[in-house]
């Protein structure tokens, strides 16, 4: 028997891979240029871990507790601030540094430091321009806890650019954007089952040059629903899996779905060896699309879902593991160029709302979808083995492009409790 003790594809998808919300850098530099202090490191009891002098010796070490939330901190000149956090309280505590807005749920966030335990302590640096901010005490279960107004004031030092604060995102806010990619991936099923229909009738009479040619605009639609695959669950694999370590798509006789038709239709198997294939294929496609109504995008996983759509063809396609004898890895990698797009589109109101620029995000996915487009003559895809090395790192470094920028956006559409 093959060996399936290993994660299969679908279960490497659904392995939550949430970017880290904890920055050793000042601040996290967005895409567009907009920037969001957001974290630093914990430390144990005393004073952080990583205390360090603010380059230009701004330096307050604050309190963190329900009754003395940013006691030690009294404002002064504009520049970037050290701050260390020490938390009083009982509980777990995030700290935030904030405007002083009078309507606090549309506060603008600029240091986030993230799960400081009782007697711990964190620190992180930020760039504050003149203006009104406070800290913020927020533990959970309990109302978020102000801190007094303090006041920059002055001038920024020259060459020296202010942290932009970001309104969080909160999970509420998120429902509306993810009931437009649900309805995005639901008229995209209705898309697919058409086609795997198609592929099966192509079958069903014997026309296999017509299968290929179908299995491929079958298999790259499905390509396109990356971000929904975790509310997918064992049908993901039934549809798409991989073969079993140690076997090949051929071989795996328990394997189903788009990769062992793949195999049999390019290995020149007769219809009939393929038609069971593509029946079970029509019918999981089916259940899957009735289901997914009921299955839920999770609210809180879109932005990373965005994210991780290319990381997995960094991981999967472009590592070679997803090579079978179509020779259209390509088109699978382009396929999820496209898949990105919806759940960044349905995230795009949200985060430019809040002043963020998704330019350099934009043209990163269009420079690789040009580069991938270059590789498709007329349906007969360059195989992914016959790209020169000038080639290969060319586009090893276009899609690393769009997994760095796209892990900016999975950060900032992380939801937070709003203060």
């Amino acid at each position: 028997m093959p060996d399936r003790s290993g994660p299969s594809e679908h279960q490497q998808r659904r392995r939550s891979r949430r970017p880290a919300r904890r920055w050793s850098a000042p601040a996290l530099v967005v895409a567009s240029g907009v920037t969001l202090g957001l974290s630093a490191c914990t430390g144990g009891s005393g004073a952080p871990a990583d205390a360090a002098p603010s380059p230009t010796g701004l330096v307050a070490a604050v309190s963190a507790g329900q009754s003395d939330c940013g006691a030690g901190w009294s404002g002064g000149t504009a520049g970037t601030w050290r701050i260390d956090a020490t938390n009083t309280s009982t509980g777990g505590m995030d700290v935030v540094v904030a405007d002083a807005a009078t309507d606090m749920t549309r506060a603008r966030e600029y240091l986030e430091l993230e799960a400081i335990g009782p007697g711990g302590a964190a620190g992180g640096e930020v760039t504050l321009g003149p203006g009104s901010y406070r800290v913020v005490c927020v533990q959970a279960d309990e109302e978020p806890v102000l801190g007094p107004v303090v006041r920059v004031t002055g001038a920024l030092p020259a060459g020296t650019t202010a942290t932009p604060g970001i309104v969080p995102i909160t999970q509420a806010d998120l429902v509306p954007a993810v009931k437009h990619y649900e309805s995005w991936v639901a008229a995209h099923l209705a898309l697919l089952s058409r086609q795997v229909r198609t592929l099966d009738d192509d079958v069903a009479r014997g026309d296999l040059a017509a299968a290929r040619r179908d299995w491929l605009t079958a298999h790259s639609t499905y390509g396109t629903l990356g971000g929904a695959y975790d509310a997918f669950g064992d049908l993901g694999d039934a549809i798409d899996g991989l073969p079993a370590t140690g076997s090949t798509a051929l071989t795996d006789h328990d394997l189903t779905g788009f990769r062992r038709a793949e195999a049999l239709l390019w290995a020149g198997r007769p219809a009939s060896a393929v038609r069971p294939v593509t029946r079970a294929l029509v019918r999981d496609v089916a259940a899957l699309r009735s289901g997914f109504p009921t299955a839920q995008v999770d609210p809180t996983d879109l932005g990373i879902r965005a994210h991780e759509i290319l990381e997995d063809a960094v991981q999967v396609q472009l590592s070679g593991a997803a090579d079978g004898p179509s020779g259209t890895t390509l088109a699978e990698v382009r396929a999820g160029v496209v898949g990105t797009g919806a759940p960044l589109d349905a995230l795009r109101p949200l985060l430019k709302a809040r002043g963020v620029d998704l330019s350099d995000v934009d043209d990163a996915l269009a420079t690789l979808d040009h580069t991938l487009q270059g590789y498709d003559h007329d349906g007969r895809w360059t195989p992914r083995t016959d790209l020169t090395t000038a080639q290969r790192e060319r586009l090893d470094a276009e899609v690393d492009t769009c997994v760095e920028r796209l892990a900016t956006v999975a950060a900032l559409a992380d939801p937070r409790r709003a203060l």
